[in-house]
């Protein structure tokens, strides 16, 4: 199991430049990993279509970057990073992350 979450932009995403630590991310195909001894960050990013809730806090979102932590029982450094990707991606793209709930935040709210 993981913890899910993601960031919508209005525009493309440039990875592994806008992502933390950009040097340490390797990339398996479209996905980027983050990979250390008991957990991993991946991040998916696609174009899609966002849920209503989603374009009435981003006009215009198209770009969605899915952002997972492997396992979900990872520690407190593997949460820590996570929050540090999600926060980090959002306020590089301008974007919003989206919660396991479905809730839409720009990168300074919401909480983990």
């Amino acid at each position: 199991m993981s913890m899910d979450l993601a960031v919508w932009s209005a525009r493309d995403f440039n990875f592994p430049a806008e992502l933390p630590q950009t040097s340490l991310w390797k990339r398996y195909g479209e996905e980027f990993a983050f990979e250390e001894d008991e957990w991993q960050v991946l991040v998916l990013p696609e174009q899609s279509e966002p849920h209503p809730s989603i374009v009435h806090k981003l006009p215009g979102a198209n770009f969605v970057a899915y952002i997972s932590l492997e396992p979900i029982d990872a520690g407190p450094d593997g949460y820590a990073f996570l929050e540090e990707v999600v926060r980090s991606v959002a306020r590089k793209v301008a974007g919003v992350w989206i919660d396991p709930s479905g809730s839409a935040y720009f990168h300074n709210e919401g909480t983990f």
